[in-house]
C-alpha cells in the first residue's frame, strides 16, 4: 500500500488523500463484516465451552502459531490486493476496494500470527469485542499506511523491508506469543 500511496501522495496530495481515506473506510466495512462470524463463532464457543476450555485452546493456539511463524510457516493466503486495480480506478476506489479487501484479513499475506491469536483471543474470550478489535485493526493497518507513505524514515526504510525485517518480526512476535501463553498457564497456576 505504501508504494502506491506514497507516489500518490508526492503526485497529487488530493488523489493520495482519497486513496488512504478509501482504505480506512473500506477496511472499517470488513472490519464489521467479519465482525458478524466471529461473534456468533465466539457466542457458540461461550455457550457450550467452559472458559477453562476456551484458555486451554486459546494457549495450545498461541503455541502452534508462534512455532509456525518460528519455521517460517505464517498461516496466511498467498496472495496481494490485486496490482491491476491501479491503473483502472481512480483514488477514492482504488483504496476503498483494497481496503477491504485487506480489512477481510484472511484474503492476503501475513507477516506474522499475531494478528490470527488476537482474533482467537476475542472469538474465544470476549466476542463482543469483535467489531471493536477488528475497526482498531484496520485503523492501526491505515496508519502503518499512512507512516510509511508520508513520513522520510519510513520512505527510506521501505527499500529495506526484506526477508530479515521479516525474520525480525516474525521472532518477535513469535517471543510475545510464547510470552502470553506462558503468562496464561502462571496465571491460571498461580489463582
Amino acid at each position: 500500500m505504501a508504494g502506491v500511496a506514497g507516489p500518490m501522495l508526492q503526485r497529487s496530495r488530493a488523489s493520495g488523500a482519497r486513496f488512504l481515506a478509501g482504505l480506512a473506510i473500506g477496511g472499517v466495512i470488513a472490519g464489521l463484516v467479519l465482525a458478524v462470524p466471529l461473534y456468533l463463532a465466539g457466542h457458540l464457543a461461550g455457550r457450550f465451552l467452559p472458559t477453562s476450555t476456551r484458555v486451554v485452546l486459546l494457549v495450545g493456539l498461541a503455541f502452534a502459531l508462534a512455532l509456525a511463524d518460528l519455521t517460517g510457516r505464517t498461516p496466511h493466503v498467498w496472495r496481494q490486493v490485486p496490482q491491476r486495480l491501479v491503473r483502472s480506478l481512480p483514488p477514492g476506489t482504488l483504496g476503498l476496494t483494497w481496503g477491504f479487501d485487506l480489512g477481510l484479513l484472511i484474503t492476503t499475506q501475513k507477516t506474522s500470527s499475531l494478528l490470527w491469536l488476537s482474533l482467537a483471543a476475542v472469538t474465544l474470550l470476549d466476542p463482543g469485542m469483535a467489531p471493536g478489535a477488528l475497526v482498531a485493526f484496520s485503523l492501526a493497518a491505515t496508519a502503518g499506511v499512512i507512516t510509511l507513505s508520508t513520513t522520510a524514515w519510513a520512505v527510506a526504510m521501505r527499500g529495506g523491508m526484506d526477508w530479515t525485517w521479516i525474520r525480525r518480526t516474525r521472532w518477535a512476535t513469535s517471543a510475545a506469543m510464547l510470552a502470553a501463553g506462558l503468562g496464561t498457564i502462571l496465571m491460571s497456576v498461580t489463582g
